[in-house]
């Protein structure tokens, strides 16, 4: 459904950038930056692979290893690049760079997946965010419908900051009480894939606005949970994975 409404939206603004009046010829090649603003939602599927008693020995997992987080939020962002027109003026080549704003995050209130008693008090619980900031690289590719629309697919790579934490509150089931609260965590920058398609629409020889839909697969990242401990707590290793999809209105200045 998120996908759907996602999809139905950038059609929607296709639509609105096509739909506006052409007006004399332009050229699309050159250099341009603009500002975007946008809507994103990221999702973040926990699987905890292995659980471990406090010794170290593999044990299975006492709870639910599994867990779908997710987030959306309002993005913003700084987008810069070149086009190059090839085939007689209708297609256009290009390469762009993105920095795009707009955190996500969200807890499991009840449980380190795989290891706890949900129903305990007090319990443990477990948390994923991602960082302000994804830096992007993308290739373009774009055909002209008209003197002044453009309509393009993009494939590029990103980057995005991801950082977990996990939290026992002296907890009987996970961590040792005498040890009181223990706090675990663990990040890294995952580089992932991004395809995106959008239109483009010059209202004049440099003033240009889009909208753009793109997908972002940033892979799987694997982790310490929890480290297994003697005498102090359970240990848990465990993969998130990555994916958000962004819908962006903008402008730019073609110099």
């Amino acid at each position: 459904m998120k996908n759907l409404h996602l999809l139905a939206m950038t059609g929607a603004l296709s639509l609105a950038v096509l739909s506006t009046p052409a007006l004399a010829e332009t050229n699309p090649g050159g250099f341009y930056a603009g500002v975007s603003l946008g809507y994103q939602s990221t999702d973040m599927d926990w699987k905890t692979e292995r659980t471990f008693e406090p010794n170290g020995n593999l044990i299975a997992p006492f709870s639910d290893p599994t867990e779908s987080l997710d987030d959306s939020d309002t993005s913003y962002g700084l987008f810069t690049g070149y086009n190059w027109v090839v085939g007689q003026g209708k297609w256009v080549l290009g390469a762009e760079f993105s920095a795009l704003m707009g955190d996500a995050s969200d807890e499991i209130r009840n449980r380190i997946p795989g290891l706890g008693d949900p129903d305990s008090n007090p319990t443990s619980f477990s948390e994923v965010e991602t960082d302000d900031l994804a830096l992007g690289l993308s290739f373009r590719g774009g055909y002209m419908v008209n003197n002044n629309t453009m309509v393009y697919s993009s494939l590029g790579v990103s980057q995005l900051e991801v950082e977990t934490t996990s939290t026992c509150p002296a907890d009987t089931n996970v961590c040792n009480p005498a040890d009181g609260l223990q706090r675990f965590s663990d990040d890294e920058r995952m580089t992932g894939w991004t395809l995106g398609f959008g239109a483009e629409h010059f209202l004049s020889d440099n003033l240009v606005l889009r909208a753009e839909y793109r997908h972002a697969d940033y892979g799987d990242f694997d982790f310490t949970a929890i480290p297994a401990q003697s005498g102090s707590s359970f240990g848990a290793d465990a993969t998130i994975e990555v994916v958000r999809q962004t819908l962006e209105v903008g402008a730019a200045y073609k110099f």
